[in-house]
C-alpha cells in the first residue's frame, strides 16, 4: 500500500507540474517571482509547577510547546504550501495519549484552479454535507487534524451541479491511517436547474459517499474490509426561513469504540430557522446510532484519525461556570434538539430604552435511544439539558451590561463514563463593559453556580482591562467551595502589534473536558506559565 501511494504522489506531481511548466515556459522568472506569499507561524508553550492539591504533576519535561508553521505561495491558477509542526514535547493533554516529541512537515499541498475545475493533490481539507459522513479540518486547539493525503478534485459542469471526489489516506498524529478512503459527493441547486422566477426561494438537493478500505488478517471469513456510508440531503431557504436536512447510513463497520459491533451506523439532522423584523428562532433536531467512524478500526480515541464530525449541539458558553458541565456528543447512540431565540428591543421602546435590549433564550436536552437501530425512539435515560436565557443592555454610549441565568442537568455516568451521581446546577453570571474613550476598556463577570452533588459549589470573577491598544491585562478566579475549597487563579496580559500578538499568563487549570465547536478533549489539571504566539505575514 505504501509503495503504491509513492507512486500515486509522484505520479500527480509529476503531471501538475508538467501543467505548470507548458502554462509558464513562456513568461519571465521575475513576474512568477511576483507570485503572492503568505505564511504564519503559531506557539502555546506551557511551564509546568507541582500542585498535588488540584492534582497537577510534573511531567520529565516540565516545558511543553507546540509549534506551527504554514507557508502558501500562490501564482495565477497555482498554488501550492507546507506546513511544519513541532511538539518539543507537546503540552499536556494535546494529545490523548503520551507521544515522542516530533518535529516534521506534516502538510503539503499543490492545486491548480480554474473556473469549474481544481485539483488539489498531496494533503487537504474537505466537507461533505454537514460533516456527518465526511470532514477533514484542523483544529489545533483541541488538537484534532485528520487532514487527507492524496487527491481531491472539484467539477462545476453546469451552473446548477457541483461535485467533489476524494481519494486518500486520513493523517493519524504523525503518520497516516492504515486504511484508503474514496468518496463523491454532488450538490444541485434545483432553482438554477428549473429557472426558478422566482429569486427569494432557493431549493437544493445533494447526495454524498464515502467508502473505507482496511486490510484485516483476523480469524473471521465475513469481516467487512471496506465500509460504504452514503447520505442525502436537501435545503431550502428564502430571506426569512431556512430549513436542511440530512440523513446517513453507514455500513457495517466492526471497530474497537463499538465494541466491534456488526450493526449498521444511522444519523438523521434537521436544521430550521425564521428570522423577521427584530426576532430570531433556530431549531436543531439530531437523532444517531453507531456513527464513530474512524479511519483505524483499532483506534481507541475517537479524535484520532476520525472521517467524520459530530459535534455536540449544544449552546457553546463563554462563562467560566458554565464550562464546568459540558456535553460530549454519544456516538454509540443519542437523540436531541436545540433551540435559540433572540429577540432584540429596538431603542426608543418600553424596554429597548435609547440604546436597545437584546434578550437570547437557548434549550438544549438530549437522551438515550429507546431501542437501537431506531434513532427516532427517545429513552428514559437522560443525557444531558441546557436552558439558558441572557439579557445584554446598553444604558449609554460607555456602559453594558449582561445578565445570564442558566440550569444544566449533567449525566456523570455517561459523559465523564465514571460512576457517579447526576448533577443539577443553577448558574447565574453578571458582567459589565465600560469603554470610557477609544481603545480603553474595563470588562468585569461575576458568576456562581450551586448544585448539591460532585464538587458543590462554584464562584467566579473575571476582571479585564484595555488601557490602550495594544495593550491589555486580565485576572480571574475560579473558586470551588463546600468540597475543596481550592482556587482556580490565572494572571496575565498581551500585546497586539500589527498581525503580531503575544501572550503571557500564570495560574492553574481544572481537569474536566475542553471543548471547541461542540468537539471536546480532556485537560488534566496543570500549574505554571502560559505562553502563546501568533503572527501572519505576506508579499
Amino acid at each position: 500500500m505504501k509503495k503504491y501511494f509513492i507512486f500515486l504522489k509522484v505520479s500527480l506531481l509529476l503531471v501538475c507540474s508538467l501543467m505548470a511548466v507548458k502554462k509558464t515556459e513562456a513568461q519571465d522568472l521575475s513576474s512568477i517571482i511576483k507570485g503572492h506569499f503568505n505564511g504564519s507561524f503559531e506557539n502555546y508553550s506551557q511551564y509546568y509547577l507541582k500542585d498535588s492539591a488540584i492534582g497537577a504533576t510534573i511531567p520529565p519535561d516540565r516545558f511543553g510547546s507546540n509549534s506551527f508553521l504554514k507557508l502558501d505561495y500562490n501564482y495565477d491558477k497555482f498554488s501550492a504550501g507546507v506546513q511544519f509542526e513541532a511538539y518539543l514535547p507537546s503540552v499536556l493533554g494535546f494529545f490523548p495519549l503520551p507521544v515522542k516529541s516530533q518535529s516534521k512537515i506534516l502538510n503539503k499541498y499543490f492545486k491548480y484552479t480554474d473556473k469549474k475545475f481544481s485539483i488539489q493533490v498531496g494533503d487537504f481539507y474537505e466537507q461533505f454535507g454537514s460533516g456527518l459522513i465526511f470532514r477533514a479540518y484542523e483544529n489545533r486547539q483541541i488538537g484534532i487534524n485528520n487532514a487527507m493525503e492524496g487527491a481531491n478534485i472539484y467539477v462545476a459542469p453546469t451552473d446548477f451541479l457541483k461535485m467533489k471526489f476524494i481519494y486518500g489516506r486520513t493523517r493519524s498524529l504523525f503518520e497516516y491511517a492504515n486504511a484508503l478512503s474514496r468518496g463523491a459527493d454532488a450538490e444541485v441547486d434545483l432553482s438554477k436547474l428549473f429557472g426558478a422566477k422566482n429569486d427569494a426561494l432557493n431549493a437544493s438537493i445533494g447526495g454524498s459517499y464515502i467508502g473505507k478500505f482496511q486490510e484485516y488478517s483476523g480469524p473471521r471469513d465475513d469481516f467487512p474490509t471496506t465500509v460504504n456510508s452514503f447520505a442525502g440531503r436537501f435545503d431550502i431557504s428564502n430571506s426569512d426561513f431556512s430549513i436542511d436536512g440530512e440523513y446517513v447510513v453507514k455500513g457495517e463497520d466492526p471497530n474497537l469504540l463499538n465494541s466491534y459491533s456488526a450493526d449498521k451506523g444511522r444519523a438523521l439532522q434537521i436544521n430550521g430557522s425564521f428570522t423577521k423584523n427584530n426576532l430570531g428562532v433556530s431549531v436543531t433536531v439530531r437523532s444517531l446510532y453507531n456513527m464513530n467512524f474512524q479511519n483505524d478500526r483499532d483506534e481507541e480515541f475517537l479524535s484520532v484519525a476520525p472521517l467524520n464530525f459530530v459535534p455536540a449541539l449544544t449552546k457553546q458558553h463563554d462563562y467560566l461556570t458554565s464550562n464546568i458541565y459540558v456535553y460530549s456528543a454519544q456516538v454509540k447512540g443519542e437523540t436531541g434538539m436545540q433551540a435559540d431565540i433572540y429577540y432584540n428591543f429596538s431603542s426608543g421602546t418600553a424596554l429597548g430604552g435609547k440604546y436597545g435590549t437584546k434578550i437570547s433564550a437557548n434549550f438544549s436536552q438530549y437522551s438515550g435511544l429507546d431501542i437501537d437501530h431506531k434513532i427516532i425512539s427517545s429513552g428514559d435515560e437522560k443525557y444531558f439539558s441546557d436552558a439558558n436565557m441572557e439579557i445584554k443592555k446598553k444604558w449609554n454610549k460607555k456602559l453594558e451590561t449582561t445578565i445570564a441565568l442558566q440550569h444544566i442537568f449533567y449525566n456523570s455516568s455517561v459523559i465523564r463514563a465514571v460512576s457517579a451521581d447526576d448533577v443539577n446546577a443553577n448558574i447565574i453570571a453578571i458582567g459589565a463593559l465600560y469603554k470610557w474613550a477609544s481603545k480603553k476598556s474595563f470588562r468585569v463577570k461575576f458568576e456562581h453556580l450551586s448544585t448539591k452533588t460532585d464538587e458543590k459549589n462554584w464562584a467566579s470573577g473575571l476582571a479585564e482591562f484595555s488601557f490602550s491598544s495594544p495593550y491589555q491585562f486580565f485576572v480571574s478566579d475560579l473558586y470551588n467551595y463546600g468540597k475543596t475549597n481550592i482556587h482556580y487563579y490565572n494572571l496575565g496580559a498581551s500585546v497586539t502589534k500589527n498581525a503580531t500578538r503575544f501572550s503571557l499568563a500564570f495560574g492553574k487549570q481544572r481537569a474536566g473536558l475542553f471543548c471547541v465547536g461542540g468537539v471536546c478533549r480532556f485537560i488534566p489539571a496543570s500549574y505554571g506559565f502560559t505562553a502563546s504566539l501568533t503572527t501572519s505575514f505576506a508579499n
